[in-house]
């Protein structure tokens, strides 16, 4: 009887075993063979197999490539330990001393400072800025198989949650499975001290204060901590550093658009109960209108009056009037195909990232339309010249001196402290308008023609002024699906944009007086159902959070200024009385 032959089982592909040059000659088959399978319409018999195993090799070769990266850099740094050492330093001799008389001790007088010395000792320490909220991605109900790892650990990288994706979407799309599958849920983490998980009103109200409070920034100011930290170099002009409140959405992706870019800083508390209940402060013109007010708490008597036993009248408190902020929503739903996704996860994981930071882009746009809601109409500042033939202010001077002025407005409207801070947001194009005009003006042009982040930061921070550049207001970005041509940006035919305006926009408002709720847990799942798998398609991401901004205190002003980037001198040219 003749003997049976077993057909030959294909040796499993292990790419520890080749070298560098192989690994690089394996991974360049596999792209080339899994793009060409992955551009057919249908699949002849075993093709789809091969796609499915050729996914399978590509995983694999770039986890050993990495892993080959990693042992290199660990060796490399091995070897750099020895390339810069140097001999030990020689130790010198030990000389003997006499040992000395003894003294007698006279008792020690406490000394007791006098109030001069009091006065002029340093104050308390400050306590430094908080640590940023670091963000975690856990891994979710149907992903720990994928990864070998339990429900709620976290994933150690992106790769990691790619490769969840990918092999997901191949075990859905093979078992014609339908449903949400929840792969990983990534979590901001701001500390007990700024995350509100109580009903109780008292207790949100202290932890929302807590984070507007300034004083627990370094030097006691926002915008003394916002200098320090340019001048330090630990933070740049541009950057949101101040409350360190958000954080950036950035999932370990590098592409050419920089995610969290623009993002306006505010006081943020995580709230997890869906909103937030809390009370906004009166302002003080209303408190004093009260006090002053026929039947006020303020009396003023002459000598007659109270001999005569005039009655005193008294201000009533009112009770406060609570609002019941809800959270809104902000959901992102990107939809894949299963055969994109195993032969060109790349492209994929590209796209993910680049619509995750159009997110967090428009939610930070949608913010800033609230705030400048909430601002009302804009207040035109005038020139400082009246005569409409004269040169027109200096860009610099005019807008310094309208943020100033805005500034010195809202401290006695509000009653604030002499030094009190004052936000201000702004588009980033004024930082080009500051340097051409400070660079086309005569004087000191050499220190001029190389103005810095840091003096630029200066003329605000000396002003009690912080100042924040965002996107989504008076520049380019894409709103609605289109561009505004007359900003930065906005243009998207040749010649581009020409001209930076001389007319800016900014909103100011006292620091602290402007918050953001968030509830920072954002799910990511794939969702698959009998219509997309009728077409080879599934729902590859689905991301919802919640957030509100809310306004504690009164004082959000909306501002308008014109100026000339000319390098203008007020003194030759402002002419500040109206000769006609």
């Amino acid at each position: 009887m003749p003997e049976e032959i077993t057909p030959e089982t294909p040796p499993v592909f292990d790419p520890t075993t080749l070298t560098d040059a192989e690994l690089s000659a394996a991974f360049a088959a596999a792209r080339t063979r899994g793009a060409e399978l992955s551009a057919q319409a249908e699949f002849a018999a075993g093709e789809g197999e091969e796609l499915a195993e050729l996914a399978t090799r590509v995983q694999a070769i770039q986890a050993e490539q990495s892993v080959r990266i990693e042992r290199a850099t660990a060796a490399q740094a091995q070897r750099d330990v020895f390339a810069s050492l140097t001999d030990l330093p020689e130790i010198p001799a030990v000389k003997p001393v006499a040992a000395p008389v003894a003294a007698v001790e006279a008792p020690v007088v406490p000394e007791v400072p006098s109030v001069s010395q009091m006065a002029v000792q340093a104050p308390p320490a400050v306590p430094a800025v908080p640590s940023l909220p670091t963000v975690t991605a856990h891994v979710g109900a149907n992903a720990g198989g994928f990864v070998g790892k339990q429900v709620g650990a976290e994933f150690s990288g992106i790769h990691e949650i790619s490769q969840v994706i990918i092999e997901n979407a191949r075990s859905s799309g093979s078992t014609g499975g339908s449903g949400r599958q929840a792969l990983a849920q990534f979590k901001r983490h701001r500390g007990a001290e700024f995350t509100i998980d109580t009903d109780n009103e008292g207790e949100s109200l202290r932890i929302l204060n807590h984070a507007r409070d300034e004083k627990r920034l370094h030097g006691g100011s926002l915008a003394k901590a916002w200098q320090h930290g340019i001048d330090n170099g630990t933070a740049s002009l541009t950057a949101a550093a101040g409350w360190c409140a958000p954080s950036q959405n950035d999932y370990d992706l590098c592409r050419q658009w920089s995610a969290g870019v623009g993002i306006a800083d505010f006081p943020t508390v995580t709230v997890t109960r869906g909103g937030i209940n809390y009370t906004p402060d009166f302002d003080f013109a209303t408190i004093y209108a009260n006090a002053v007010a026929a039947g006020g708490g303020s009396n003023f008597l002459t000598e007659a009056q109270v001999i005569g036993d005039t009655p005193k009248t008294c201000s009533v408190i009112p009770c406060p009037t609570f609002t019941n902020r809800r959270l809104d929503v902000m959901a992102l739903c990107i939809r894949g195909a299963f055969l994109q996704m195993a032969g060109y996860p790349e492209v994929v994981s590209l796209w993910q990232d680049g619509l995750l930071a159009a997110h967090e882009q428009e939610m930070n746009r949608i913010i800033l339309a609230d705030l400048l809601t909430r601002a009302g109409a804009a207040t035109v500042l005038a020139p400082v010249d009246p005569d409409p033939g004269a040169l027109a202010d200096s860009f610099t001077s005019a807008l310094l001196s309208g943020m100033e002025q805005a500034r010195e407005d809202l401290i006695y409207r509000l009653m604030l402290r002499w030094d009190a801070t004052i936000e201000i947001l702004l588009p980033h194009w004024i930082l080009p308008n500051i340097r051409a005009d400070l660079s086309r003006r005569s004087g000191d042009t050499g220190n001029l023609l190389n103005v810095s982040d840091s003096f630029i930061a200066s003329l605000f921070s000396t002003r009690g002024l912080r100042v924040q550049f965002v996107r989504g207001w008076q520049d380019g970005l894409i709103t609605g699906g289109a561009l505004n041509p007359a900003f930065p940006g906005g243009d998207a035919t040749t010649p581009f944009n020409t001209s930076l305006p001389n007319t800016v926009s900014f909103l100011a408002y006292p620091a602290g007086s402007v918050a953001v709720a968030r509830q920072d847990v954002v799910t990511l799942t794939n969702v698959y159902d009998s219509t997309l798998l009728a077409t080879n398609q599934f729902t590859s991401l689905f991301a919802e959070e919640g957030f509100a901004p809310i306004y504690p205190c009164p004082g959000q002003r909306l501002y308008t200024v014109t100026g000339c980037t000319g390098g203008v001198t007020g003194a030759h040219s402002i002419n500040c009385i109206d000769e006609a």
